[in-house]
């Protein structure tokens, strides 16, 4: 399960971390080196006003000693990104990332490697991942940075806490559903469903959030729950896009639809069988 850092403040920034890199960094840090506490790495993403977006990442080495002592492969970090921004030109470093050590999300080494990536990149953002799993939970956690200042004089810097979402685009749904609900022994290979059991698991997904709406609104209606008029838009959107149609003239598109797709698959699989019988007896004659 993966805990993610909330805030109240709703005029913040907010990040929202794709599950590719959660991934990304979760394989890093499992290859790392022997005695090697943390690793850290380059976020990559696009920024519009307070939405960011992280979309990749990639490892970047570095070595702690002591506390007022950080080494970052800096040039090892410039031949990724070139590498990168050949294949996808659209994405920046607008941040790094950090796995915890020993449950500790930020110590005194990640000013000096916040500092270093200040130069990279304007107001980087830094994405912590709890693999301490306290809880059985996976923490993930984003932090900005802002100066302590006294009189004209900058002190330290200060990690403030913002929001972190989740964010998964269809085809890394698919693959998180897949994941969940086939859990398999590692290296096992699990097949994909097919196009009707996917059919049957997107309705009973639609069906089961519809029945979390319909209660939602009888709970309002009914005043044991206070309406939320952000909830309300949403849903009044969501019901203005439904066509009206009758029940039985909805029943008979809807059969005649799927009529037609099968009768599309029967011809394919019937072309399919007769070029495997040429096929055959092509190399019968020969």
């Amino acid at each position: 399960m993966v805990e993610v850092g909330t805030s109240n403040n709703n005029n913040e920034q907010r990040v929202a971390v794709h599950p590719v890199v959660l991934f990304s960094i979760l394989d890093h840090y499992m290859r790392r080196s022997e005695g090697q506490g943390r690793v850290i790495g380059a976020l990559l993403g696009t920024r519009v006003g307070k939405k960011v977006d992280i979309t990749n990442c990639f490892p970047v080495p570095h070595v702690e000693k002591g506390e007022e002592e950080v080494a970052v492969g800096k040039e090892h970090m410039r031949q990724m990104l070139n590498l990168h921004l050949r294949v996808n030109d659209g994405e920046d470093i607008i941040g790094w990332y950090a796995t915890s050590d020993g449950g500790i999300l930020i110590n005194e080494q990640s000013c000096l490697i916040h500092d270093f990536f200040t130069a990279e990149c304007p107001d980087p953002f830094h994405l912590v991942v709890d693999t301490s799993l306290q809880d059985n939970m996976l923490g993930v956690k984003a932090f900005i940075s802002s100066p302590l200042i006294l009189g004209d004089r900058a002190l330290a810097a200060a990690f403030k806490q913002i929001k972190v979402d989740i964010d998964a685009t269809g085809a890394e749904k698919i693959g998180l559903d897949m994941m969940i609900k086939s859990p398999v022994a590692l290296g096992d290979a699990q097949p994909l469903n097919s196009s009707m059991d996917d059919l049957e698991d997107t309705l009973e997904s639609l069906l089961e959030m519809l029945g979390k709406v319909a209660s939602y609104v009888s709970e309002v209606i009914n005043g044991n729950v206070q309406p939320d008029y952000t909830i309300g838009s949403k849903i009044a959107n969501v019901v203005s896009m439904v066509p009206r149609i009758k029940p039985e003239f909805f029943a008979k598109s809807f059969n005649n639809t799927l009529h037609d797709l099968l009768m599309v698959v029967y011809l394919s699989n019937l072309t399919r069988t007769q070029l495997a019988i040429a096929e055959r007896l092509g190399v019968m004659s020969t």
